[in-house]
């Protein structure tokens, strides 16, 4: 079966990964899509922080069983997207990695390419390539301060404040991506927020 293969990066895979990797897994629950996830550094075989099993918990979903691994055992080379937290995560995806670097962002520079393309594929794994391919044609020629602006630091060792925004903008990044990439919606929330109004009338098209 044709499927698309998505691994995300952080430094650990303590908090930002793994907390990405589950969402963008329920998200994406109804596609053909694998999601996983790996840490820069090579650690032991830990769970993820208990910040971030906490702030999976609070969006109901359950991130014990997670433990880190490297991302070499992620298989990068192969995947269609690789997205990272910060300028180093991709550096070392595809320095040390094998990703292709035409297919391996920061979070939020990705979603912020995204929003200037429009792929015209129907097909959610189709679609999904083609604006990767076009988001990495976007890019193109930009000026690297710009690159280096796209990043979200992490809160390892800070405030609990810290790590609660940070949860925050990692659900903010998962939702919008998938909804850029396949067209899905927000996965929870009863009454949708004012910047909600716009990936209503992207899934709609």
């Amino acid at each position: 079966m044709n499927r698309f293969r998505l691994v995300v990066l952080c430094t650990g895979n303590r908090f930002r990964s793994p907390l990405a990797e589950v969402l963008l897994r329920d998200l994406t629950a109804e596609l053909p899509v694998d999601v996983s996830s790996g840490g820069t550094l090579s650690l032991p075989p830990s769970p993820a922080l208990r910040e971030a099993i906490d702030a999976a918990a609070a969006m109901q979903l359950d991130l014990s069983p997670h433990r880190c691994r490297h991302m070499s055992e992620a298989g990068l080379a192969d995947a269609d997207l690789v997205v990272g937290f910060e300028r180093m995560h991709v550096a070392a995806a595809v320095v040390d990695g094998d990703a292709a670097s035409e297919r391996t962002f920061t979070m939020p520079e990705l979603v912020g390419l995204l929003r200037e393309v429009q792929p015209h594929e129907q097909d959610p794994v189709a679609r999904a390539r083609e604006a990767v391919a076009l988001a990495h044609q976007a890019r193109s020629g930009r000026p690297p301060q710009l690159l280096d602006a796209n990043e979200l630091g992490d809160p390892y060792g800070r405030s609990a404040k810290v790590y609660r925004e940070t949860a925050e903008r990692v659900e903010a990044l998962c939702e919008e991506l998938a909804a850029r990439l396949f067209r899905v919606p927000p996965r929870r929330r009863a009454e949708p927020s004012r910047s909600e109004g716009w990936l209503k009338r992207l899934v709609s098209r």
